[in-house]
């Protein structure tokens, strides 16, 4: 198997396809990243029950039973690269457009 993080300086994060694991869910998926924001992200969503690590930094994301796997999955995925590819505006510019 490759190195889990091997291609993360480019892409922020990578996913694995939703497998049946009989955990605490049906259905789980490994989540790699080394961004918190991005971890906080996904755990705030209401598809994921739960998000475990394990020794190597892996993240276990658990998808709620009451989600299809396949849809859940592309939902968290389409929020990371939605995340990952938006435009931080500095305080400045934030207030600017507020007065506006």
């Amino acid at each position: 198997m490759d190195e889990p993080f091997h291609d993360l300086e480019n892409n922020r994060f990578r996913m694995e396809e939703p497998r049946s694991h009989g955990s605490n869910t049906e259905y789980a998926f490994w989540l790699y990243t080394a961004e918190q924001d991005l971890i906080d992200l996904v755990r705030e969503m209401g598809c994921v029950a739960s998000i475990q690590e394990d020794p190597n930094g892996r993240l276990l994301v658990e998808i709620s039973d009451e989600h299809d796997a396949d849809e859940a999955w592309h939902w968290v995925r389409t929020e990371l690269e939605m995340e990952i590819n938006s435009v931080k505006l500095d305080k400045i510019w934030q207030d600017a457009i507020w007065l506006l």
